[in-house]
């Protein structure tokens, strides 16, 4: 991280680097003190006479400061209303244009212009490079990070219809593929693969990707895959075993 053109190669202390990270993600927002105490120490009640947040909050305006270059920060946090905000106007949040670019796309998608939704679940998904944070534990980031995903898989479950009506069936098998990396008990996703696989005679991968569903839903969930998901496997396998017809330079 630069503040300034200078980087943040230390910080002073963990909860200064969490204060920052939960103020940057809600920049332009007042966050009350009893918010930012309940983030950073959500084991302990939080009181008027608390100063815990202040000497956090101290520490984080150190590394922030201008450097004594005489310039405005690129960072300011100013305190308003019982509480904190952060004014960045001039740093780039990959969190906050893949939520943009997913914005975009879905409201696109309602009014049925199919070119823009497309351009916006894409360009979301060019930002998406996996877990919010994730070296980071904290009850809040797990809800960001859950709400990033839930995003991520409406971006690629759209695409993956699209690509689907066009029976662009690569695209479809990559698209299937990296919503599994997000979330590997849909059982759609299974389904849809399964389905593929068997349009295109591959009956092996039809008998691989249902044993997989079958062994995570088992295995982590305790249960079976539903009687849906076992009837497209069957009619997966029956698909694949129709005669194709081929035309070779029949000329």
């Amino acid at each position: 991280m630069n503040v300034d053109g200078r980087p943040v190669e230390r910080w002073r202390a963990g909860k200064a680097r969490n204060l920052f990270q939960y103020l940057l993600v809600n920049r332009g927002r007042v966050v009350h003190r009893d918010r930012l105490h309940e983030i950073l120490w959500p084991e302990s009640a939080w009181t008027p006479r608390s100063s815990s947040v202040k000497v956090a909050m101290h520490a984080l305006r150190r590394i922030l400061d201008g450097g004594g270059t005489g310039m405005p920060p690129a960072v300011e946090i100013l305190h308003q209303d019982h509480g904190y905000v952060l004014h960045a106007e001039s740093i780039w949040v990959d969190v906050e244009e893949f939520e943009a670019h997913c914005a975009d796309g879905r409201a696109a998608e309602l009014r049925g212009d199919h070119d823009a939704a497309t351009r916006g679940y894409r360009a979301a998904l060019a930002l998406y490079g996996g877990d919010f944070l994730a070296v980071e534990r904290a009850d809040w980031i797990g809800e960001q990070r859950e709400w990033n995903k839930s995003l991520a898989l409406q971006a690629l479950k759209y695409l993956q219809e699209e690509a689907l009506c066009q029976e662009d069936f690569p695209s479809v098998i990559a698209l299937c593929r990296r919503m599994l990396e997000i979330d590997i008990y849909q059982e759609q996703v299974y389904r849809t693969l399964m389905s593929v696989h068997g349009e295109l005679g591959e009956l092996g991968r039809v008998k691989s990707w249902y044993e997989m569903c079958a062994r995570r839903m088992h295995d982590d969930l305790g249960v079976a895959p539903s009687e849906l998901t076992r009837k497209v496997f069957e009619r997966s396998l029956a698909m694949g075993r129709r005669p194709r017809r081929l035309f070779l330079n029949a000329s």
